[in-house]
């Protein structure tokens, strides 16, 4: 276990669904027979209080929060419980005590074998209808079946599977369910074991040791630690799964940005007249620009790169080309820090950029860089707060590392005294796609199921291609640990997924009914759940610049996830690489249910929505708090609807009408960054909003948007409105 001082105490496992409604007539009681209100000290906001409630008024906020998810998922147990308990900081704030004797261990579900034909795999194999790997047994299960197509099982014995090498789903593989063996939460992991003599290293200050891997490994993208995550050695140290801003980021006075550098590609701009949206004061044409500026993103498209331009604070995107840092504030590398990773927010805390450094000037400190600066769709002249990691002279903390790829030397820090003990494990984790389930349009991946099992070990993705997918802020990677493209009725049921260093789970393209039920996402580096479909332009056959792309500003060929299902998931400690991440994001996606999940502890908002195409999006008796703890200018829920597009909906001709949104029945509580609970930002259109608990916050609507009803709702001290900066400065 990690203990965290002002959220609690993390583990892994899961179970069911269980589903129940809001009790909130005795809390409106309280509300009503408040005597008084008497300010918190203004401090306080940086541990989740909302300056200018009372006491009382937010410990009853947080005990209605926790009864609530009690009865959304109380059969996970106390533990699971305990874990909500101590994010809300009963305890600690209310001086009240946990009992969690009532809800016991909790349930655990045992998945029937419902196939004929099963094999398993136990790490050894060798014996008829048993398998050294997963790998090896679907490699198996495809030559069976290509005599014998009856749906097939794979029972995962307990223990530690360790993956060969993604393991590729396709069509072949479709009606097979993976499963853990009588719920023992077999592991699939992605990493590689190392077998580890460490040595030493006077040299260097602290507890350090290191490891010839020669012959193990090339690279470590990521390190184990026994099933815990090795940090990079950076500047300053920092534990990038319980470090919270300010901790663990250098301030923005400490460095002065180099200017943006001219692009090496001309624009080209596009821009649909006809035919455009007559409903809106703004955002009514869908243009977007290509090249330029754009040239970083993976396709080189975005609508911030187009001639104009609209929105909140919008201007066309570019990034610094460089950065130097004040004199004495970095040790005097004695290798060039080509190897490292600076890490930056950009100014207003919208999202952090990410850049490799490519050369680095010893006399005067200045870093320029390789690539980056594709992780936020939205630009700047300047960087703000940052650190830098993957240092060796930066090695100077307990669970650091770093390897020396021209050697093959591990440096570890060792958070103990004498010599690490042979009994702790280390692992290489560089498979940033863990499974992946990809058809064709003529045949797509069908009913392949995985439940009860644990996913966890993928590298960092950070720095591999992003793109924009539509009008909003945006950038992200189409990759994910778990990755979907042209795939029916795909699912994960009661299964755990953790220390994934990118997305945990992509839903790319062409998807009907991928399923994520009763799972637990715990310890993610980026998104949990991200789904992003693709369009094309008006008249394709004669189109030279965005059909090659698969961008433009027709979708009715329904190219786009369709009813993804996210039902009793428990979500939690994400974002600890990329800031801008979410635990559901979607983009040119229609008709997603998100409902009966528990939602806290992450760097933005709980859920974003980047365009208005399709609509049809449920988000019902979902729990949401501890949202927006290290952005700005965001909400529980924030949306945006900034393009255009073409989309056909209950069998209708094609057409800009969506169907509505409809957010309905959740509890959010609007603490930490956030300004308010549901943020309908630029041109956010075509919702319904009701029957919601908002606490401080409210909903936001502006710029250009139409047909939202907001109504039923309850909202709560919603005159309390903190933006990020305000907390800092307190």
């Amino acid at each position: 276990f990690f203990f965290q001082a002002e959220d609690g105490i993390r583990d892994t496992s899961v179970t069911g669904v269980q589903t129940c409604a809001l009790p909130i007539l005795q809390f409106l009681y309280f509300i009503a027979s408040s005597a008084k209100m008497n300010r918190w000290l203004a401090v306080a906001v940086l541990i989740g209080i909302s300056s200018g409630a009372t006491v009382e008024f937010d410990c009853k906020v947080r005990e209605f929060a926790y009864q609530y998810a009690e009865k959304l998922q109380g059969w996970r147990g106390a533990g699971k419980m305990k874990e909500v308990w101590d994010s809300l900081q009963l305890t600690t704030l209310c001086n009240q005590t946990f009992s969690g004797e009532a809800l016991g261990e909790g349930e655990t579900p045992v998945f029937a074998i419902q196939t004929d034909l099963v094999v398993y795999v136990d790490g050894v194999g060798g014996k008829e209808g048993t398998h050294r790997t997963v790998n090896e047994a679907v490699a198996a299960l495809r030559g069976v079946r290509r005599s014998d197509p009856r749906p097939a099982t794979i029972v995962l014995m307990p223990g530690v599977h360790y993956l060969e090498d993604t393991l590729r789903l396709t069509p072949e593989d479709s009606n097979l369910t993976i499963q853990s063996f009588n719920a023992s939460g077999s592991v699939l992991s992605g990493g590689v074991p190392l077998t580890t003599h460490w040595v030493p290293v006077p040299s260097m200050s602290g507890n350090v040791f290191k490891a010839d891997l020669t012959g193990q490994v090339t690279e470590i993208q990521a390190l184990r630690v026994g099933e815990n995550r090795g940090f990079r050695a950076s500047y300053p140290d920092r534990n990038p799964e319980l470090s919270i801003f300010p901790e663990g980021w250098v301030p923005t006075n400490k460095a002065k940005w180099t200017p943006p550098k001219p692009p090496a590609t001309k624009p080209v701009f596009v821009e649909v007249d006809s035919p455009h949206v007559d409903d809106k004061t703004m955002f009514n044409v869908y243009r977007v620009g290509v090249n330029d500026t754009c040239e970083i993103f993976t396709p080189p498209v975005s609508y911030w790169c187009a001639e104009t331009v609209e929105g909140g604070g919008a201007f066309r995107f570019r990034i610094p080309s460089g950065m130097t840092p004040n004199p004495g504030l970095l040790k005097n590398y004695t290798n060039p820090p080509t190897d490292a990773v600076l890490h930056v927010w950009r100014p207003e805390h919208w999202a952090t950029w990410m850049f490799e450094i490519g050369t680095y000037d010893v006399g005067t400190g200045e870093m320029t860089w390789k690539k980056g600066g594709f992780q936020g769709a939205r630009g700047d002249d300047e960087g703000a707060e940052w650190y830098i990691e993957n240092i060796l002279e930066e090695l100077d903390s307990p669970n650091e590392y770093y390897f020396d790829r021209a050697s093959s030397t591990l440096y570890y820090y060792y958070n103990g005294t004498g010599g690490i003990p042979s009994a702790l494990t280390f692992s290489a984790v560089n498979k940033q796609t863990l499974i992946s389930h990809v058809g064709t349009p003529q045949t797509p991946v069908s009913n392949i199921a995985l439940k009860g099992v644990t996913i966890r070990d993928a590298s960092p993705t950070y720095m591999e291609p992003h793109g924009v997918p539509s009008g909003g802020d945006w950038a992200l990677q189409r990759m994910g640990a778990v990755f979907y493209e042209w795939t029916v009725n795909c699912s994960v049921e009661a299964s755990v997924f953790t220390r994934l260093d990118g997305n945990a789970v992509m839903v790319s393209g062409h998807n009907k009914n991928v399923s994520m039920m009763g799972n637990e996402f715990v310890w993610i580096g980026d998104s949990v759940i991200a789904t992003w479909g693709y369009t094309a332009p008006l008249g394709i056959a004669n189109d030279t610049v965005l059909g090659q792309y698969k961008m433009g500003i027709d979708g009715s060929a329904g190219e786009v996830p369709d009813g993804t299902r996210v039902e009793g998931c428990f979500i939690h400690e994400l974002g600890h690489f990329e800031k801008q991440s979410s635990p559901l994001f979607q983009s040119k996606t229609r008709r997603t249910f998100f409902g009966r999940n528990i939602l806290f502890n992450m760097p933005r908002a709980g859920i974003n929505i980047n365009d208005g195409y399709g609509g049809g999006t449920e988000v019902t008796e979902n729990l949401i708090y501890n949202t927006c703890r290290e952005s700005s200018d965001h909400a529980n829920f924030n949306s945006w609807d900034r393009q255009p597009y073409i989309t056909s909906t209950n069998n209708n001709a094609a057409n800009f009408t969506p169907e509505y949104n409809n957010i309905h029945h959740n509890f959010m509580i609007g603490n930490y960054g956030a300004v308010n609970t549901v943020d309908n930002d630029d041109g956010s259109s075509w919702y319904m909003i009701h029957h919601n608990f908002l606490v401080y916050g409210g909903h936001k609507s502006n710029f250009g948007g139409h047909n939202k009803f907001s109504f039923e709702n309850v909202n709560a001290m919603a005159q309390i409105k903190l933006r990020w900066a305000q907390q800092v400065l307190l």
